[in-house]
């Protein structure tokens, strides 16, 4: 059963991470469809702009942490990790030719459970 500090982590966690969605999703969308940039690069450049505000907002409300450069390195670690899978998941939908956005989906869909237990025991773990 989970502690209630990990209820409380996981569900700050969780509305984090779908504002996080919305940025990210605003941003490659609007690369793809009023610049005409390629998906992959649009998800990449969106990735960054979502990693940044994650982490921030993290640090701050979910796990009470401050804000270093260490911790950012795991963070960006962790997300770097996502970012193969979310970029893997594009490849694959393109590859069948679906829609990109079935690639971002895929990606929404398995990453926030694999990154909070990640960031949950490695990122924000506080010293023993």
């Amino acid at each position: 059963m989970l502690s209630r500090e990990t209820g409380r982590q996981f569900t700050g966690f969780s509305l984090i991470g779908i504002v996080n969605t919305l940025i990210h999703l605003i941003i490659v969308t609007g690369l793809v469809e009023l610049f005409s940039v390629h998906p992959l690069p649009a998800n990449g450049m969106a990735f960054i702009s979502a990693n940044l505000f994650s982490f921030w907002a993290n640090s701050r409300w979910s796990f009470r942490t401050a804000v270093t450069g260490q911790r950012y390195m795991r963070f960006f670690a962790v997300s770097l990790a996502g970012l193969a899978i979310s970029l893997i998941a594009v490849a694959i939908s393109e590859a069948l030719q679906w829609h990109y956005l079935a690639g971002v989906f895929l990606s929404f869909v398995f990453l926030p459970l694999i990154t909070f237990l990640a960031h949950r025991n490695w990122t924000w773990r506080t010293p023993d």
